[in-house]
């Protein structure tokens, strides 16, 4: 029986975080990942464009990018997430971003779902590992819920169509959860058998355009014209009076006051204190303000289950709570 081919996986690190960086590819390779680092692979005399950029990203599954403070200012680094973007546009690599402390964002990785080594390394290192090695901890598909028989009625000017994908998206909900649950297109195919694909796609087109949903795309998703979708902050704010357990808009007056009421901004950890709200509502309404530029927010990586690090009040956010929350 031939042996699978093992993963391999090239790990890009600022010079000051050398240490941190050995670590993390010693305990990969402990886990049959093949990973490249510069300092196991490129000897004196050696050319580093051939060795980086032609023997180690181009062969590569999944390029691994260490983000710390002096990773992010590094004019290196840039250059090999620069490269491994093209690669990931062509469906080659797939990126993962791990945190070593608190940063700025760089722009390319603001949608990628990060790795913080920060707080566990250990147990950051176990979702590296299974992560590259494409192990899912998704449960089974279950029996289509006795809610979902029949097409449901036009909600808000929308197609029955769009309606029931929409109504999917929102219940049953897990609020606990850190992040917006999604659901990929076999899966709301799954829910809503009595659509076609050409029905599915045509719906979650008619939410995105409304911009009640996010929707990732790739390529090779025929018959469906997206990978994933789930619900945006909207698409709560527009079903709110279809048996909702909760009013969106009194969770935006809720976070605006918050807000207002701290004269150096606040982050999400603060928020939940003073509105004792489910993180993932938290994320809504702070995007809601954000989009309406009602406060200012600023974003980080290694904020979790927050989509945001620091949000500042301004005078719209004064004006908001006099006006709607008194």
């Amino acid at each position: 029986m031939p042996m699978s081919k093992n993963k391999t996986a090239f790990l890009s690190y600022a010079h000051e975080d050398r240490g941190f960086a050995e670590r993390i590819a010693t305990e990969l390779r402990k886990a049959g990942i093949d990973v490249k680092i510069d300092i196991w692979e490129i000897k004196p005399g050696d050319s580093l464009i051939q060795k980086i950029f032609v023997e180690g990203l181009s062969n590569c599954d999944t390029f691994l990018i260490l983000l710390s403070n002096a990773s992010v200012r590094s004019k290196w680094v840039r250059e090999e997430l620069d490269y491994a973007m093209i690669k990931k546009m062509d469906g080659v690599t797939r990126i993962i971003p791990l945190i070593k402390e608190k940063c700025e964002i760089p722009p390319p990785l603001r949608t990628l779902l990060w790795v913080d080594l920060s707080v566990d390394f250990n147990d950051g290192i176990r979702r590296v590992v299974k992560s590259i090695h494409d192990v899912s901890e998704k449960p089974p598909l279950g029996k289509i819920p006795d809610y979902i028989t029949e097409l449901k009625n036009s909600v808000g000017g929308l197609s029955r169509a769009a309606s029931t994908v929409g109504s999917i998206l929102l219940s049953p909900r897990d609020d606990q959860l850190g992040f917006e649950k999604g659901y990929t297109a076999e899966e709301i195919h799954h829910l809503v058998s009595m659509l076609t694909e050409e029905e599915i796609n045509d719906a979650v087109d008619e939410l995105g355009e409304y911009g009640l949903v996010h929707t990732r795309k790739g390529i090779g998703t025929a018959p469906y014209n997206f990978v994933s979708v789930e619900p945006t902050y909207a698409l709560f704010l527009h079903f709110k009076e279809e048996g909702m357990d909760y009013d969106p808009i009194e969770d935006i007056k809720t976070v605006a006051s918050a807000v207002a009421s701290q004269k150096s901004g606040i982050d999400g950890n603060g928020i939940q204190e003073l509105c004792n709200l489910q993180p993932v509502r938290i994320n809504r309404a702070v995007a809601y303000l954000e989009d309406y530029g009602i406060v200012r927010v600023r974003k980080f990586l290694g904020t979790a289950p927050y989509s945001f690090g620091h949000v500042e009040a301004i005078r719209k956010t004064r004006q908001f709570v006099e006006e709607n929350c008194k």
